[in-house]
């Protein structure tokens, strides 16, 4: 019995030392190769860490090794920024981050993390020094847990610029004019023959709409930006495009109908909200085909007797007419030379004029999304769909297509 007991207890060490020694040599042989190697990057530079805390598994939840760096002083420099809001990029483990980013007086204006950093706008320029901690928290078995932490000075270095979405536009088309690098807080103007633009505030400037009517001269015109320090002339090439001539009755002449049409409808020119109300490809009011498109000459009785404003539609009477866009009503009523007619402002200048309804069922000041119902078309009216920045007429259908300069850069 003695020696049986013996026997046991020996065969328990020899396990013990077999697995001691099988531990012992895994232990040995997990390396720091096990930690993440990727970093975050900040503008074009990837960011080098100044101490670290990982846990790595070496016998499933039961063992784990240790590696680990107190983080020092030392701070990474990066040198000159540029744009606007340099853009801190994680690496795919990163599962939460904290961040400080103080400015050259050591004040902090920011405590978050990445999201609360890539929402700041920098009011000036200058030295700042960013701290960020990068954690992975959770992790698939065999992975390591812990984090990096990294320090980074840079100094923003922001100059004015005014870029255009295209150099080159053809008429009825929209041009976007992005302005960055504002850091006093001025408001920018252009001086242009091409119309009135619009300005809404934007991540670190300004982007405005340039209107290109159907009748815009062709070839190069000159826009003249100013705000606060920057004065920048731009080019924007006007391509000339074909029209095509469609045959359409001639309408009646009504006495005071031109009176009371310009007294409620030109005022809206001018007016209106300066938030962009919009988002994505606008919609067409109504599934009809078109009589005429933007720009179109029109001839009755063999006479031109103007051009298309807008997208004339050949649409049966009682057809419902839907909102292009989202906006807000500013006119809803029923006037003699367009009958029923409604306009939204999309902001920033920028408005759909519909034309030739019979019921309207929207009230000024109603806010509307897009494909909300309007009204229905009439018997006595063509349906007409302007969209006009300011008081210029541009072509809708480019707007629907999403090739408007109304669409670039959106989420800016």
């Amino acid at each position: 019995m003695k020696k049986l007991l013996l026997w046991l207890v020996m065969v328990v060490v020899m396990l013990a030392v077999l697995l001691g020694g099988a531990g012992y040599a895994m232990y040995a042989m997990t390396g720091d190769d096990k930690l993440p190697t990727q970093h975050p990057t900040l503008g074009d530079t990837e960011l080098e860490p100044i101490g670290y805390d990982w846990s790595v598994p070496v016998l499933g939840n039961v063992l784990n090794r240790t590696f680990e760096q107190p983080s020092t002083l030392t701070v990474q420099k990066l040198g000159e920024m540029t744009e606007a809001a340099p853009e801190l990029v994680l690496p795919d483990w990163a599962q939460r981050t904290t961040l400080t980013l103080k400015d050259s007086t050591g004040s902090v204006v920011v405590q978050g993390d990445a999201a609360a950093f890539a929402m700041y706008a920098y009011p000036k320029n200058g030295s700042y020094e960013l701290t960020l901690t990068a954690y992975r928290n959770t992790a698939d078995p065999g992975d390591a847990t812990g984090w990096y932490r990294y320090c980074a000075s840079y100094t923003m270095n922001i100059q004015p610029k005014a870029v255009l979405s295209s150099e080159r536009v053809s008429q009825g088309g929209v041009a976007a004019l992005v302005i960055t690098g504002i850091l006093d807080g001025s408001e920018p103007t252009v001086e242009t023959d091409l119309g009135d633009v619009w300005f809404r505030p934007v991540t670190g400037g300004y982007m405005g709409y340039i209107p290109v009517t159907y009748n815009t001269e062709g070839g190069p015109h000159t826009l003249t930006v100013t705000c606060g320090s920057l004065t920048q002339e731009l080019t924007l090439n006007v391509m000339q495009s074909e029209a095509k001539t469609v045959d359409v009755a001639a309408e009646a002449d009504i006495p005071g109908a031109a009176t009371e049409y310009k007294n409620a409808i030109w005022p809206l020119y001018t007016q209106g909200s300066s938030e962009k109300l919009w988002q994505g490809n606008f919609a067409s009011p109504v599934p009809s085909a078109i009589l005429a498109d933007y720009g179109a000459r029109l001839r009755t009785d063999g006479t031109i007797t103007g051009r298309a404003t807008g997208i004339n539609y050949n649409a049966a009477a009682g057809t419902a007419v839907t909102a292009p866009q989202a906006g807000t009503v500013v006119y809803a009523g029923t006037l003699a030379l367009t009958g029923g007619t409604v306009v939204i402002d999309h902001g920033c200048g920028v408005k759909s004029y519909l034309f030739g309804l019979d019921a309207v069922k929207v009230q000024r000041g109603q806010s509307l999304a897009r494909g909300e119902e309007l009204g229905t078309t009439s018997e006595e009216h063509t349906l007409i769909w302007e969209l006009r920045i300011g008081s210029k007429s541009v072509d809708p259908a480019a707007a629907l297509t999403g090739s408007s300069g109304l669409l670039y850069r959106e989420t800016m």
